[in-house]
């Protein structure tokens, strides 16, 4: 099975350049916003198991988002 990734980045740089990201960032703005486009949550922990998370982070026994609950 090949490993795929799909990467984020921090959009805050980007907004900061004047005119950067143009109609594509507008529109992935806009899909948020609008809550059509969500992160795929994986496995939620309580903060007490966030070790439990980060090894299983770690050994790629993961899919999706990690979200820790307080």
């Amino acid at each position: 099975m090949d490993s795929i990734t799909v990467a984020g980045f921090w959009v805050i740089p980007l907004i900061a350049r004047n005119g950067a990201g143009g109609a594509e960032l507008a529109e992935l703005l806009d899909l948020t916003a609008r809550r059509r486009l969500r992160p795929l949550v994986g496995t939620a922990y309580d903060l007490a198991r966030a070790r439990d998370a980060h090894e299983d982070l770690l050994g790629r026994r993961t899919k999706g988002k990690h979200v820790l609950r307080p």
